[in-house]
């Protein structure tokens, strides 16, 4: 019971580290003006390797890190609190609702690591991107004080998700665990 514990808090620690620090870089890169902020949001790119990972039990981890980062990083979205927990809550639901999707859809069972390739991977983004972008929509639409223009919001989440998801994936698949292969089987052969 209790090695449960620890690696049920271990996974969830490193999911709330793992899109908390994605949210940082794509502030960091905000406050650079490159305008990346706006067209890559990695953290559903992290949100989706942790599920992929480690399962819906990282669903805490997950959901600690979207409202850390709403308070932290995003000052409290710009003071509404509620709408910006209630569209945190969005964000970290919309994965396991794409996952659950495409089960049933017998896309994928997304379940097994060892039966998905990348093209699994990318209906995956786009699709929890779709998702996301529509809970997020009808969140705002809740506070009366926005006016949103329906196209704008919801083409400017999918993309934003779309690019910083394959662009988090691509590295950590790519570059970050090639690389720590590489370095492991040089060090064994030393």
């Amino acid at each position: 019971m209790f090695s449960y514990l620890k690696s049920y808090s271990i996974e969830n620690a490193v999911a709330f580290l793992s899109v908390f620090a994605c949210a940082s870089v794509m502030v960091l890169f905000g406050e650079f003006e490159l305008e990346v902020s706006y067209w890559l949001y990695l953290p559903l790119g992290a949100k989706i390797l942790m599920y992929l990972l480690y399962g819906y039990r990282v669903f805490p981890g997950i959901l600690a890190a979207c409202i850390a980062t709403g308070v932290l990083l995003f000052n409290s979205w710009n003071g509404n609190l509620l709408i910006g927990s209630m569209a945190a809550c969005a964000g970290a639901i919309a994965p396991i609702i794409a996952m659950i999707g495409m089960k049933l859809a017998r896309i994928c069972d997304l379940s097994n690591l060892y039966n998905i390739d990348f093209r699994n991977v990318i209906v995956l983004v786009a699709t929890t991107s779709v998702v996301s972008a529509l809970l997020k929509y009808f969140v705002y639409m809740q506070d009366l004080t926005l006016t949103i223009d329906a196209f704008d919001f919801i083409t400017h989440y999918i993309t934003g998700d779309v690019l910083g998801s394959i662009t988090v994936i691509y590295l950590v698949l790519k570059v970050l665990v090639p690389s720590i292969e590489k370095r492991l089987n040089s060090a064994n052969l030393s």
